[in-house]
């Protein structure tokens, strides 16, 4: 079920469940192509930081979260988690967000921190999922992130802006830079777009203030942080954890410790960047997994795929389908197939988060 070029990408990295690697002539063709990526991405940088392409100052601090690589990294659950901790401190926090995956391009509010004004599809799943679950924080889209953090100071005159996916947009001024790395695998396969993850050389990383390890597990993953830690030496380098905090089951959206999927007979379903998380997450869980269908990240699902799961996961003798929070968002937030389905969701905790905190303070 995923494109074709959807998974080229993913054989270009050599995903496991994406199929043998391509043939040399494309992979060729992917590292000359990644060659001159590589040359835009760092000219649109140096364009910015010398001032001949203007970046617009918003009226409060903004504070980037961003990746280095396409996706994967536990992005939306810091974002959420930096917002709780500041909203926690007595500050008026509000998310910037392009909104990807939505309807609506123009400056679009989701949330005023006490009510949700819109759903997928009309806005991305991933800035609905933060309004959805940031009460007292103010959750904003829109192409033009600038344009939607004045219509967020107009509204809801924040404290600070969270720039949600923000390393690369240079047009809006950030005062704190926080890039995030997957601990398993911070840079792929090492290679830029489209032989690759990364989104803009290793040099980029000179811009951050702060990396963050996500998904980090200890001792799994201290070489990993020891070699960023020496790669990077004037960098604050924290890690994050990422895991499951509960499993809601529908119909019926009744919500229990993550616990009650251990052992259960169930299919997963998902579209990421990076699904193979999702199911390294669940095989931590000890789901007695009878399949797994990937699909492209941010897909919109059809009542005819949705149909096809159910049957499949009957055929396999699944009691139940399991997806993502995430996932349900794009789902319609509704259930009405025979086979119930169980959505995880999943918590960030920064291991130092008052490194974080105290920059409003200096």
């Amino acid at each position: 079920m995923r494109p074709y070029w959807h998974n080229l990408f993913r054989r270009l990295q050599g995903a496991d469940d994406a199929g043998p690697p391509p043939n040399a002539g494309l992979t060729a063709a992917a590292m000359i192509a990644s060659r001159f990526y590589g040359l835009g991405a760092g000219l649109r940088r140096t364009l910015y930081a010398r001032g001949l392409l203007r970046t617009k100052k918003l009226p409060a601090p903004v504070i980037s979260v961003g990746n280095i690589t396409v996706g994967g990294t536990g992005k939306t659950p810091v974002v959420a988690c930096l917002a709780a901790l500041w909203r926690d401190r007595g500050q008026r926090v509000a998310i910037l967000s392009r909104g990807y995956g939505g309807r609506i391009q123009a400056p679009t509010r989701l949330s005023d921190g006490e009510r949700l004004y819109r759903k997928p599809p009309e806005v991305g799943e991933e800035p609905y999922w933060l309004a959805r679950t940031l009460p007292g924080v103010a959750v904003y889209t829109g192409a033009c992130r600038y344009a939607a953090g004045l219509a967020a100071w107009e509204e809801f005159k924040p404290d600070l802006f969270l720039l949600d996916d923000g390393f690369q947009h240079f047009q809006l001024h950030r005062d704190l830079d926080l890039v995030l790395l997957d601990a398993a695998s911070p840079f792929g396969n090492g290679y830029l777009l489209p032989r690759g993850p990364l989104r803009e050389p290793l040099t980029a990383l000179n811009a951050a203030q702060t990396i963050i390890l996500t998904r980090f597990d200890h001792p799994r993953h201290q070489a990993n942080l020891l070699a960023i830690q020496k790669r990077f030496p004037d960098k604050m380098v924290l890690t994050a954890s990422i895991s499951p905090v509960r499993v809601t089951s529908y119909p019926g959206g009744q919500a229990e410790a993550p616990e009650v999927v251990r052992h259960r007979a169930l299919m997963a379903f998902a579209g990421l960047a990076r699904p193979e998380v999702f199911t390294a997450t669940l095989q931590d869980l000890r789901v007695d997994q009878k399949g797994f269908q990937p699909f492209p990240d941010h897909h919109n699902y059809t009542p005819r795929e949705v149909h096809d799961l159910a049957a499949t996961a009957q055929a396999r003798g699944a009691e139940a389908l399991i997806t993502t929070g995430k996932d349900w968002a794009r789902l319609g937030e509704r259930w009405h197939e025979g086979v119930p389905l169980w959505v995880l969701d999943v918590e960030a905790r920064l291991s130092e988060p008052e490194c974080v905190l105290t920059f409003l303070e200096r």
